[in-house]
């Protein structure tokens, strides 16, 4: 750390420092990262493969990026003082930020691959006033970093010793982890996260590249040439034919495990959580591959919990624990991955830090009304049997057979009715969501925000509505509702709710 000459009136004696001199070149490197691609296609295109003039507009860019970094962290300070944190910034119009440590509700840790080889790590501020992280040190060393973070939960759990004679983390002194994985249990969860992503990444490293790709790459007329012509295809027996289908199709379901195994451990790389107390009891997550996050959520920010499954998944007994909180990390994420992968006895222990209850055998839910599913298989119906007649009658008559898609679709519907539940009890609300991706959302009464009962044109005439109950953070895309329940029953519910609340 470097001191500047900067300084405050004498009430405030902690110094203005700046950030990590290596920040420059993580900087640096960052921002020559993203026109790595651009110098690329100069070379190709307008430099002509010339190398000389290639490398002469690279090193233009790269003093021109070390430079600008430089500067601009040359005129980027910050000061620590007994009750806030200040950050001076900007070249031209500068910024005077002060963030008191009262307004901090989370302070989070991330260290990605360089910023890890560096000894670097970012120390991400949020106050709750939304919008992500509300104050952001890019670049400190590791032990600045765990020193500021322990400055700010020791002013806010009122403790009165010296925060560098604290542990960084006060994890409860010798108790193992509430829940670890390793990379046996993360290759597990990998299963159960199918994805294409890597198709993805190579589509658009093929799309960015496509100057190095032959001509016509992308011209499904290419591809239709390149095939042997259809008397040799004729000579294939019917069983050649159809290995060389589900030779295609199990292709895409191996390029589909891989991904999800490959994404699993990016992201789940030796995760643990552990009990920590830093005034206020919280948990500590500690995950990642190439990019290293380190967060504490405090427990009394938890406003409820999810826990997600599958039927293969289920069937084998796994869970994902998830906790909406209010609190964030550095990447905004608020519903915050607790035990990706695990077993019920591995999850309970973590809800009675909560106190936070799982179903019990005799809890009786309720079903939803199962207009839920036949008005969407009736929609699905009229909307594939006018697809496959206007196919079938203008593009091939083969098309009919689009009609026949609506089986499984209206199957899965119904599947998902059977499964959309809900119970309450005196403390807490159950809400049962999904077939395919089954969701358990446990929310505590004194959690419930707000209750609003809506009703579509089709709900009107059944006498049905939808109950959207709110919660402080979490992910706004997916609020929790339960949908097509009697309009009386939902007037209860909400009554139930806050009339509940109030006794908790």
């Amino acid at each position: 750390m470097t001191e500047d000459t900067e300084s405050t009136a004498p009430l405030e004696e902690a110094p203005f420092r700046r950030l990590h001199p290596l920040s420059i070149i993580l900087k640096s490197v960052t921002m020559l990262g993203r026109n790595l691609i651009a110098i690329a296609v100069l070379h190709f295109s307008l430099f002509d493969q010339n190398v000389a003039h290639t490398l002469l507009a690279a090193s233009a860019l790269i003093s021109l990026v070390v430079g600008v970094t430089a500067l601009i962290w040359s005129r980027f300070t910050y000061q620590v003082t007994a009750r806030e944190i200040r950050i001076k910034s900007g070249l031209l119009n500068r910024n005077n930020r002060s963030i008191p440590f009262d307004r901090i509700q989370d302070v989070s840790l991330e260290q990605k691959l360089l910023s890890r080889l560096l000894g670097l790590a970012t120390v991400a501020l949020e106050t709750g006033s939304g919008g992500g992280e509300d104050g952001q040190l890019d670049a400190l060393a590791r032990t600045d970093a765990e020193r500021l973070r322990d400055t700010i939960r020791d002013y806010k759990a009122g403790l009165q010793e010296d925060p560098a004679l604290v542990d960084a983390e006060r994890t409860i002194e010798g108790s193992p982890p509430l829940f670890a994985m390793d990379n046996r249990r993360i290759f597990i969860a990998g299963l159960f996260n199918f994805s294409f992503v890597l198709l993805a990444v190579l589509g658009a490293l093929a799309q960015n590249f496509d100057f190095l790709l032959p001509d016509g790459f992308f011209d499904p007329r290419t591809w239709i040439d390149a095939l042997p012509e259809q008397e040799t295809i004729d000579t294939f027996g019917s069983g050649i034919r159809f290995l060389g289908a589900l030779a295609a199709i199990l292709s895409l379901i191996t390029v589909g495990f891989v991904s999800g195994i490959v994404r699993t451990f990016v992201r789940e790389y030796n995760f643990r959580l552990d009990q920590v107390d830093t005034g206020q009891p919280g948990f500590r997550r500690r995950r990642g591959l190439f990019t290293l996050t380190d967060m504490v959520m405090p427990i009394h920010r938890v406003q409820a919990a999810i826990l997600q499954t599958g039927p293969v998944r289920e069937r084998f007994g796994w869970y994902h624990l998830k906790f909406t909180s209010l609190a964030g990390d550095a990447s905004g994420e608020t519903d915050h991955s607790a035990a990706p992968c695990a077993r019920l006895s591995e999850i309970d222990p973590i809800l009675d830090e909560c106190t936070i209850d799982q179903t019990s055998p005799d809890l009786a839910f309720q079903s939803v009304d199962p207009a839920f599913w036949w008005r969407g298989a009736i929609l699905i119906w009229l909307l594939l049997t006018a697809v496959a007649v206007g196919n079938g009658l203008f593009v091939h008559i083969g098309l009919y057979a689009i009609i026949l898609l609506a089986i499984p679709v209206s199957w899965i519907q119904f599947l998902n009715w059977r499964h959309h539940q809900y119970a309450l009890t005196d403390s807490q609300l159950y809400v049962r969501s999904g077939w395919w991706r089954r969701k358990l959302t446990i929310l505590p009464l004194p959690k419930v925000q707000t209750v609003d009962i809506s009703q579509t044109p089709f709900d009107h005439p059944l006498d049905l509505a939808t109950v959207t109950i709110g919660i402080a953070g979490g992910s706004s895309m997916t609020p929790l509702t339960i949908a097509a329940i009697p309009f009386h029953n939902a007037l209860n519910l909400r009554n139930a709710l806050f009339a509940q609340q109030n006794q908790t």
